[in-house]
């Protein structure tokens, strides 16, 4: 049985700040990842949303507040917005090289939501950039990163954390893992709506008894290539590029323009091409980009245009986490001790109803941070508990995966029209408005789903290198999340932000509070947090 102070589940940008921070201030850090290392997901595509041009963060706080549509802890806004500068000089400092004006100094730009250039990027080599470096501070201060490493199951005693139990798939052995802190940062459950994929750090802490905040806002990079799986940062229209029906009619959109509604008139004009042939002298930024669309697709970004379609590529939702990145049950004074959430598997209350271009690097960054720091404070205070409790799971475990193979009598589920039948019910739903209807017919496709992925036949015996088993392990974690999902936009009764529903087209004041879903079937809510004061930063009445 091994034993690590913090265990982080990821290798995003999210994950590899916590660990960092937990590992530079004493902890022991192991990170795990169900891929292989390197993946640093879609977080840091567009860049880093900073008031690097202006005197204070108000105006950010407040694009931040409004582009929520008030649906954010305000005091989180003002807390995470505050650290933009400073992260954004850690991570100058530390080799990301970022673009800049004729002074020499870090230049915004002006992106989606924003009433100020705040948006800071290195063109189509952000993602690399910041997960390079931050890996290499991980390697400084001796973090442990081991791929292939998939979690099962979370241990715990009143929840309170004890470990967990997980496979490691390049040798084929179940691991039992004491912990005294579990932070989660492997992605949302975004990959539901088109491969299946999903966040097996969140259905792991749902299915313990943690609640999921605010599951029914899912939103939408307008850049997907059709016929491939790449998107192409959005921030590219900030330097000139334009959208335009194939006919050539222009879609009418400004730098400005919120990213829910360029997504909303794509749809509407059906058909949709990139033209990035007149990008001047910010062409260099892109080369790579192109280079990559060149080789999958075959065309010529400088010289053609390249037809793209929205996808649905963030969950706002996810655990309800706190300032300090710790997950909260059903009030803001009740936590799961030793459990922490970052990045895309948090709902940390910055994004409120809809996401500000930029900030979801700044989320990630920021909270993986608060929560490295927490953690490693926190573990002076435990002592490893419970081994008992995970031999005893791990036992569990074992005679689990022993039933998802071996001969059948019964008909034999297969992985892919499950999946199909997914994205066809989430899809459908994911629509411009949907009613309590739609919600209650996917509520019913869901539940007949969940019955048959139970009932998935795994043909490979040995855990190593188990795809199979991997791949149901995510559809089944994809349906239960897709479940809170339906849940959460039902008991959300009004539109508000990228919630829209036919039958409640406006909002109302009288639901601004955050949704929670248990995994017993029961839901809560949780009220919003005000201002660092105790006051508004922005009043909900000062919505137009």
């Amino acid at each position: 049985m091994e034993a690590w102070d913090v265990v982080i589940l990821g290798d995003g940008p999210a994950a590899l700040s916590a660990a960092a921070q937990a590992s530079k201030d004493g902890a022991s850090v192991l990170m795990m990842s169900s891929t292989g290392l390197g993946d640093a997901g879609m977080d840091a595509m567009d860049g880093i949303a900073c008031h690097i041009q202006e005197e204070s963060n108000r105006g950010h706080r407040e694009d931040t507040i409004k582009m929520g549509a008030f649906l954010c802890d305000q005091d989180i806004v003002a807390a995470h917005t505050t650290k933009a500068l400073r992260i954004i000089d850690l991570l100058e400092r530390r080799g990301v090289n970022f673009r800049r004006d004729a002074k020499g100094i870090v230049k915004g730009h002006y992106a989606s939501g924003h009433s100020k250039p705040r948006l800071c990027n290195a063109g189509d080599a952000t993602t690399r950039e910041v997960q390079q470096v931050l890996e290499e501070q991980c390697m400084k201060h001796g973090v442990t990163r081991r791929g292939d490493q998939v979690p099962l199951e979370l241990v715990h005693t009143d929840y309170s954390i004890n470990g967990l139990i997980a496979i490691d798939m390049l040798n084929g052995r179940i691991l039992s893992i004491q912990c005294k802190a579990l932070i989660i940062a492997d992605g949302g459950f975004e990959g539901a709506f088109s491969n299946g994929s999903t966040s097996l750090g969140m259905d792991l802490a749902y299915r313990a008894g943690a609640p999921l905040r605010n599951m029914e806002f899912i939103a939408e990079a307008p850049l997907g290539v059709v016929g491939t799986n790449l998107v192409i940062p959005q921030s590219i229209l900030s330097d000139g590029a334009t959208l335009h029906t194939p006919t050539g009619t222009a879609l009418e959109t400004i730098a400005s323009t919120p990213t829910s509604e360029i997504c909303s008139k794509m749809h509407e004009a059906g058909t949709t091409v990139l033209d990035a042939r007149n990008l001047g002298e910010h062409a260099d930024w892109w080369s790579v980009l192109f280079d990559n669309i060149k080789q999958r697709t075959g065309i010529d970004m400088h010289r053609q245009t390249v037809e793209v379609y929205p996808i649905p590529n963030h969950t706002i939702g996810g655990l309800p986490t706190d300032e300090r990145g710790r997950v909260v049950l059903q009030s803001w004074a009740r936590w799961f001790t030793g459990l922490y959430a970052a990045g895309t598997a948090s709902s940390s209350g910055l994004h409120g109803a809809d996401v500000l271009e930029g900030n979801r690097l700044l989320e990630a960054l920021a909270v993986g941070e608060a929560a490295g720091t927490h953690a490693a404070e926190w573990i002076q205070k435990r002592k490893f508990t419970a081994a008992t409790k995970l031999e005893d799971a791990h036992g569990l475990v074992e005679a689990e995966l022993s039933m998802l193979g071996g001969e059948s009598e019964e008909h034999v589920q297969r992985l892919n029209p499950i999946l199909t039948r997914l994205k066809e019910v989430l899809i459908a739903l994911n629509t411009p408005a949907s009613a309590a209807d739609d919600y209650d017919d996917a509520a019913e496709a869901l539940e007949q789903l969940s019955v048959k992925a139970e009932q998935l036949y795994c043909d490979q015996t040995s855990l190593i290198a188990n795809q199979n088993l991997l791949e149901i392990l995510r559809i089944q974690a994809a349906i239960r999340m897709a479940q809170a999902y339906v849940k959460s936009a039902s008991l959300r009764i009004e539109s508000r932000g990228l919630h829209q529903r036919s039958d409640y087209p406006e909002s109302n004041d009288e639901q601004l509070h955050h949704n929670l879903v248990f995994s017993d079937g029961t839901h809560g809510t949780l009220a919003l947090r005000k201002g660092p004061s105790g006051n508004w930063i922005l009043p909900p009445s000062a919505a137009v």
